[in-house]
């Protein structure tokens, strides 16, 4: 007897994240199990109700900041330090190009009396966000200390980039069309870094490495 493909949890979160964003919560667990390629019994085995369904699919992936560390401190007086934070905003703008518009659609849907997953997802969203900044300003006042960029506060700088980053993903999500990896993207994030440089270049008289 052949054995029974099993469907992984991701294949249908995938595909009701899709749904959902597409059509709302007027989706039903029908159009998800069709596009997910699951019978409609599987969606209720695995997820239980609708809105069970809804919150798991759209609480955005949590480890989006996580490859961070590893990517900066492996340029640390390395790599043009410029350069590093176009990747790394690039980078950023995509990410939340992807995870505001599910957290938009959890939010306009959330029930009254929030659970103890919701509310420990929205804690662990928020470390996450500001264990970014603390990489970001760690890794600046590493370069820093090796004179390749100037002395300041490094936190307040961190902060203004992933907030800019942030802010300007969430108004091209409201206002626009949302897509990530256009050249306008870019192009915002080339001014930003730009802004940046120009409080924490290195001064005339060093030479940057």
């Amino acid at each position: 007897m052949p054995r029974p493909v099993s469907i992984q949890d991701d294949v249908i979160l995938r595909a009701a994240r899709e749904v959902f964003l597409e059509k709302g919560w007027d989706a039903t667990t029908s159009e998800i199990a069709a596009k997910a390629g699951v019978s409609h019994g599987i969606i209720f085995k695995r997820f239980k109700t609708k809105q069970g369904l809804f919150q798991s699919a759209m609480q955005e992936q949590s480890d989006w900041g996580q490859t961070v560390p590893a990517l900066l401190n492996s340029r640390v007086g390395r790599k043009d330090v410029e350069t590093t934070l176009l990747e790394l905003g690039n980078l950023f703008v995509e990410k939340f190009l992807s995870m505001i518009p599910t957290q938009i659609m959890a939010w306009s849907n959330k029930q009254e009396g929030q659970g103890p997953l919701e509310t420990k997802t929205g804690k662990q969203r928020a470390a996450h966000a500001l264990q970014a900044v603390k990489t970001i300003a760690a890794y600046l006042e590493a370069e820093s200390r090796l004179g390749r960029i100037r002395q300041t506060d490094f936190e307040v700088v961190a902060q203004a980039f992933v907030g800019a980053l942030w802010h300007h993903a969430f108004l091209q999500v409201m206002l626009g069309d949302g897509k990530s990896g256009s050249a306008e993207e870019r192009r915002y994030v080339k001014r930003l870094v730009r802004a940046i440089w120009s409080g924490i270049g290195p001064s005339e008289g060093r030479k940057r490495r």
